[in-house]
């Protein structure tokens, strides 16, 4: 378990190879808060650490599942729990889903998130829950997600409704493509590329059930189309 890992950094690199000497050097533990936590609590992840472990036990909650028991459900329940509270604190910050810079990253986040509580088996919007636990745990260190605590839950509740829509037709399209497909097969990028254009399905989540079925996307012609 990686507690620290010391980084010196001394010198400036420049565009001709050469190493300026900084002004002031200095020492990056990259002992972050949780990893210190992690410590201190005696805990082998941190995914085991009290806050993290109870926004698991909020989707556990929702979804009916027990942490623990299955890898591949645990993965889903961290990704709801962890993605939920991500996007949490970027709506706070005022970002909203949009389709670049920064409200792409929040709409990628929790897209990725409504994937794995539909893999959960959760047919109700997931996200305003593990918000509501993290308003719970971090409201009195970080205010502005109790000033904001509605339009937080809002903002996500409507962009996880908006995609669910798009992934049940999303998901039926894209599973009939690659349960056609042998062993180690390749994805057409058109397929790809129909399922982002005309569905709104991104293409993040076309890889990621591709890399889940042992199989592979032409990138090369969906980034061409």
């Amino acid at each position: 378990i990686e507690i620290w890992n010391l980084v010196f950094m001394q010198f400036e690199q420049m565009a001709d190879g050469s190493q300026v000497e900084l002004p002031k050097p200095s020492i990056d533990t990259g002992a972050g808060l949780e990893r210190v936590l992690s410590v201190v609590q005696g805990v082998d992840s941190v995914w085991e650490l009290d806050h993290i472990r109870s926004l698991i036990a909020a989707v556990e909650e929702q979804s009916g599942r027990t942490y623990g028991v299955d890898e591949r459900i645990d993965v889903s329940l961290r990704i709801v729990a962890e993605h939920g509270r991500t996007a949490a604190f970027l709506v706070a910050d005022g970002v909203v889903p949009s389709n670049e810079d920064r409200g792409y990253v929040l709409r990628r986040i929790i897209r990725r998130a409504v994937r794995h509580a539909y893999l959960l088996g959760i047919e109700e919007p997931t996200l305003p829950g593990v918000v509501d636990e993290v308003v719970e745990q971090m409201g009195a260190d970080y205010p502005e997600l109790i000033a904001q605590r509605d339009h937080i839950a809002s903002t996500i509740r409507r962009e996880e409704t908006r995609f669910r829509e798009t992934m049940r037709h999303g998901l039926g399209i894209l599973d009939e493509h690659l349960a056609g497909l042998p062993e180690g097969g390749r994805l057409d990028g058109t397929v790809a590329f129909t399922l982002h254009d005309t569905y709104g399905f991104p293409i993040d989540l076309t890889l990621e059930m591709a890399e889940e079925a042992g199989l592979s996307v032409d990138e090369e012609r969906f980034r061409t189309l």
